[in-house]
């Protein structure tokens, strides 16, 4: 099993990665700040950054191309509501709101 680490503005945290789990989720699961309200692709509050391990990451959902620009989806943005590990894998992502 890999291992997720979490950029947040309190800091980094590093948890054990589980496929299946959106990083919302996972943040929540460990009690990690990572703002979200509707948890649908709607708000964008969870905007995300994939610093690395996008490989073993679903692919962007409608959602994500609805709400995020074509240009911010290129430089490697996703919504931590959307994004979900579909394998094992070592994965670092930064929360980064608007």
């Amino acid at each position: 099993m890999g291992q997720l680490t979490m950029q947040t503005r309190a800091g980094s945290h590093t948890v054990p990665a589980e496929t299946g789990k959106t990083i919302v989720e996972l943040a929540k699961q460990h009690k990690i700040v990572w703002g979200h309200a509707c948890q649908r692709g709607v708000c964008a509050q969870c905007r995300t950054f994939v610093v690395e391990g996008a490989e073993v990451l679903n692919e962007v959902t409608k959602e994500e191309k609805l709400r995020l620009r074509k240009a911010e989806r290129a430089e490697g943005y996703r919504l931590g509501c959307q994004i979900q590990l579909v394998k094992d894998g070592d994965v670092t992502v930064a929360h980064r709101p608007y």
